[in-house]
């Protein structure tokens, strides 16, 4: 039997991903979750292999323990939980600013605390997004700049460049998922055994990533886009994304090199700033800055 752990489990992209997984009775899923009375409800819906734990990405502390009691070998890691705000900004109780601490430093302190229980050649998994890259033609048309990428330090703190709450929202989380991409790419360099790779899951309406948005913008997103989404440009849906990740995680033989980033279509993405994503000096400083941050913890 094969075990998968995956965060951010009990709706949208992560719930999608483990109905999918849990097909093959084969897999053992288990959902690491902040509400675990939701968690147990999908576990009896969805089948026996099927499980639910705690964990709270927003508490470094909680990670840690987290950590510290895990005994059980991975065959797979799957990084999806994500948060997005809109008209404020959010600091979790260690003071970090939310979309980054929760985003890419719970993700980085899960995979390398448990870096000695995935297994030779066992796979991690990170939720990119192109909204990192500011030649990105389709966020541009929802205020994405792209990654803002000043220091982990700054981004922590909260520290922003741009002139209203909004935009420095959107900044954040496309800046989030710059530090997803090139975390997966820095880690496929230094641990050898794993492999490490992004899914793009393109747009996908009707989750829950618009939730904090006005009435408008949430009726349209659950309501009127989801039945559109093949006509609106390089938009998915959480089921068809949740296979692909599910088949990044399980296909035996993966000819892309670790460090790729997949779209929803299983191909690499078009939409990948290399320039940036593959500099060695900013991946290096990404994986230096935030193993400081958690080496506190």
């Amino acid at each position: 039997m094969k075990t998968y752990l995956i965060t951010g489990s009990t709706s949208g992209l992560g719930l999608e991903i483990v109905k999918n997984l849990a097909k093959n009775k084969e897999n053992r899923v288990i959902m690491a979750i902040r509400n675990l009375n939701r968690g147990r409800e999908i576990t009896r819906e969805t089948g026996s292999n099927v499980e639910a734990v705690q964990l709270d990405l927003s508490q470094l502390s909680n990670i840690r323990q987290f950590i510290q009691k895990w005994d059980t070998q991975i065959d797979g890691l799957i990084n999806n939980a994500g948060v997005q705000f809109v008209d404020h900004t959010k600091f979790t109780p260690d003071g970090y600013e939310e979309t980054i601490a929760v985003n890419h430093l719970a993700a980085f302190m899960l995979t390398i605390g448990l870096q000695p229980y995935i297994k030779k050649e066992g796979r991690i998994l990170f939720i990119g997004s192109g909204t990192h890259n500011p030649n990105y033609p389709y966020g541009k048309m929802y205020g994405f700049r792209g990654a803002q990428y000043t220091s982990i330090d700054e981004l922590l703190r909260g520290k922003s460049g741009a002139g209203n709450t909004k935009q420095k929202n959107l900044d954040r989380y496309a800046t989030s998922k710059f530090l997803n991409t090139i975390t997966a790419v820095e880690l496929s360099k230094r641990f050898k055994n794993t492999s490490s790779y992004v899914l793009d899951p393109g747009l996908m309406p009707g989750t829950g990533l618009a939730r904090r948005q006005n009435k408008i913008i949430q009726f349209l997103w659950r309501n009127i886009m989801p039945a559109m989404r093949f006509l609106l440009p390089d938009t998915s849906s959480t089921k068809k994304s949740a296979g692909a990740a599910a088949w990044i995680m399980t296909t035996p033989h993966i000819q892309n090199k670790p460090g790729t980033v997949f779209s929803y279509n299983k191909k690499p993405s078009v939409y990948v700033w290399k320039d940036n994503v593959f500099d060695e000096k900013i991946g290096a400083a990404i994986y230096e800055d935030s193993m400081k941050v958690i080496g506190e913890f």
